[in-house]
């Protein structure tokens, strides 16, 4: 049975997305679409999962949610050649498993702050400075990394590029990397790729 990907548009399941087409995995994308008034996914998600979020894969009976924990089954699965991450004792390995889980952790929560106190009208006060300080000390910390490497893992493109994407394209579009040349060029190599333009043609 063929991999399904349970897709919701603009959301990070843009990342699954594109990591399925780098692999180069047969897959079914399920499209899902967020209520137009309050941008949440749709309840048909939680039969499928509890928390009714998205990505979800499907792989037979198995059902997997989080993004990262999805990007690690596949690869496990997929990438026995080490294409798209590198070996446990290669040096790239430690700065991979950073950015991996960056593109949901501590990388990742300033921008999410900011989109859910900007839907609440909260765009100044101590609040709004400190997620704007915290957003800026990323992009900083991105824009020093990538200035000394390539892409995030190294001088190779890897999954934690796919993860990392996704904040990275928003944070563009709204101006963000005007002052950040590094970043600036690792988004143009990547977007170039034919399986992101493949992605953007699925749908985001």
């Amino acid at each position: 049975m063929a991999l399904k990907l349970h897709h919701l548009n603009a959301s990070r399941s843009q990342r699954i997305v594109w990591l399925l087409l780098e692999l180069g995995v047969p897959h079914e994308i399920v499209h899902h679409k967020r209520n137009e008034t309050t941008r949440l996914a749709p309840p048909d998600l939680k039969t499928i999962h509890p928390l009714g979020k998205s990505p979800l894969l499907e792989d037979g009976d198995v059902v997997i949610a989080e993004t990262g924990a999805i990007a690690e089954y596949l690869l496990a699965k997929f990438d026995a050649a080490h294409t798209l991450h590198p070996k446990p004792d290669s040096a790239d390995f430690p700065r991979y498993l950073e950015w991996v889980h960056s593109a949901e952790g501590a990388v990742f929560l300033p921008g999410l702050l900011a989109l859910y106190t900007g839907m609440a009208g909260i765009t100044d006060g101590p609040v709004a400075q400190m997620i704007a300080g915290e957003r800026e000390k990323v992009g900083a910390h991105i824009e020093a990394h990538l200035s000394k490497h390539a892409y995030f893992a190294g001088d190779t493109f890897t999954a934690a590029d796919c993860l990392m994407g996704f904040q990275i394209v928003m944070t563009d579009a709204q101006g963000g990397l005007a002052n950040r040349p590094a970043t600036k060029s690792w988004l143009d190599r990547v977007t170039a790729r034919s399986a992101y333009q493949a992605m953007l043609a699925v749908g985001v």
